[in-house]
């Protein structure tokens, strides 16, 4: 499955899965950017669903002969996350997804409801329009509607090619690695937790993180450590599937999430990690440390825990004991 998908003139590519507010100039630029988006969605089997001012159905409905449900008719916030939950459980078996696009305002800026209950289902793909006067909009406003509303894409805001044009703002992403942040981490595990639950899969979670990771800050600076960390969240990606998730956990500690694993494969994915890192030159020129070692702690559903932070817990222990036996090692919850 791709994991991302194209907004705007630009094709700025925003990860899946996508709650975004789109901020636009005109209905022209809007129905512009946005017909692609529905025509993806139509051929992946998606449902889609526009949302909007009449004339801009009118436009989308002489566009679009079939495939696409139009509606005519204003839906305000505090009625959206029942219809959007509705929606999304009544879903037909023979689609492989939602699409939602609605033309809203100013009141779904500090709607976040709607992106807590939804920012882990892949399936749903959710698009809230709003129209600003964008020409006399200054930057200072600009991060006003960033700094009220957490999951911002913005484009062609000012001036064509001025920086404000592409302003991307995810809260589930890690600022420093760019990868997924613990919020994010926590929300998919209860997710997979309760997919594995119900059809009685295997799940396991890999807890590491750096051996002396304070030594490297004392000796080299935070600048240098920063770089580790960086380093580091790569190579963690590269090693793992694409239906894996890793995250930043907070300050040098990192979990992996591995759905449909048992303890015994994950075991062998955290040796196999443990190896490509100790092998890895995090730093070169005139640094004198050329080695880096982590810890790792596993734990795995449903024989160690059955709930979020319990088997969070016991992969943390399993780490504790690893860092006790002095590191460069992997412990298995037991």
């Amino acid at each position: 499955m791709n994991r991302y998908i194209k907004l705007g003139y630009e094709g700025i590519e925003l990860e899946l899965p996508v709650h975004a507010l789109y901020v636009y100039r005109n209905s022209e630029q809007l129905l512009k950017n946005i017909t692609p988006l529905i025509s993806e969605g139509i051929e992946r089997q998606e449902r889609c669903i526009f949302i909007g001012e009449e004339k801009d159905c009118k436009v989308l409905k002489k566009h679009f002969k079939e495939g696409l449900i139009i509606i005519n008719k204003k839906i305000n916030a505090a009625a959206f996350l029942p219809w959007l939950k509705s929606e999304y459980d009544k879903l037909p078996k023979n689609y492989r997804g939602l699409r939602v696009f609605m033309e809203s305002d100013k009141e779904f800026l500090g709607y976040e409801d709607i992106l807590d209950d939804f920012n882990t289902q892949t399936d749903l793909r959710l698009f809230l329009l709003c129209q600003y006067p964008i020409d006399k909009l200054e930057s200072g406003q600009l991060l006003d509607v960033l700094k009220t509303h957490p999951y911002v894409f913005v484009e062609h805001l000012l001036k064509p090619n001025c920086f404000y044009s592409r302003v991307k703002h995810r809260v589930w992403l890690d600022p420093l690695t760019g990868i997924f942040n613990r919020r994010y981490f926590e929300n998919q595990l209860s997710k997979e937790l309760q997919r594995a639950s119900r059809y009685e899969h295997s799940l396991s979670i890999l807890f590491l993180d750096i051996d002396q990771f304070k030594k490297i800050n004392d000796e080299f600076g935070h600048q240098v450590g920063d770089q580790v960390l960086q380093e580091l969240s790569q190579i963690l990606e590269r090693s793992l599937r694409s239906v894996d998730v890793v995250a930043r956990y907070g300050g040098d500690e990192f979990i992996v999430l591995l759905p449909e694993t048992k303890k015994k494969h994950a075991t062998k994915t955290a040796q196999r990690i443990l190896k490509r890192i100790k092998n890895h030159d995090f730093f070169c020129n005139d640094l004198k440390v050329k080695e880096l070692s982590i810890s790792i702690g596993v734990a795995g559903f449903p024989e160690d825990a059955g709930g979020t932070y319990e088997i969070i817990k016991k992969a943390d222990t399993a780490l504790y004991q690893a860092k006790r036996e002095g590191g460069v090692r992997v412990v298995v919850c037991s």
